[in-house]
């Protein structure tokens, strides 16, 4: 049963409405293959060195959990609104991974599981409401972010 090794809570307003994670030492905006315009169509998708994450707004904070696990969690989308994107691979070189927004705050982790090879799977909720600035009287935050990520091996050398 796949076990959960650390978690992290953050708050941040994604400029641009965009959020990002990458290993310290990764060269941030490297996007060769416009990784982030596949995240604008798919919530989140991978340069393989950086995950981009966009939010559907840009002016109210976002609740972001890192959530380190052991093993591949299976993880399934819970309650209404809520959503999943598809198993993204990134690497961190030195497992230290900074989670931080183009032009605003950023917030660094050092990964349990050290450098490595890592999968990532985003869940999602409160998009909806998050784009309609709506937020309802007992949330605060309505976009709520887990980024899921474990290790699944080691970087290889090119």
């Amino acid at each position: 049963m796949p076990n959960v090794l650390d978690e992290r809570n953050v708050v941040l307003t994604p400029a641009y409405r965009i959020l990002t994670l990458r290993d310290a030492d990764a060269d941030a905006g490297h996007d060769p293959d416009n990784a982030l315009g596949q995240a604008y169509a798919t919530v989140a998708a991978s340069t393989g060195t950086e995950l981009y994450l966009v939010c559907a707004q840009a002016e109210l904070p976002v609740a972001v959990a890192l959530r380190l696990w052991d093993t591949d969690p299976a993880i399934t989308a819970q309650g209404d609104g809520a959503g999943l994107t598809a198993p993204l691979e990134v690497e961190f070189a030195t497992g230290l991974v900074v989670l931080s927004s183009p032009t605003a705050e950023a917030v660094d982790f050092r990964l349990l599981t050290g450098p490595g090879t890592y999968a990532a799977v985003v869940e999602h909720s409160g998009r909806t409401l998050a784009a309609q600035h709506r937020p309802a009287s007992s949330e605060l935050l309505p976009e709520r972010y887990t980024i899921n990520l474990w290790r699944t091996g080691d970087i290889e050398d090119d």
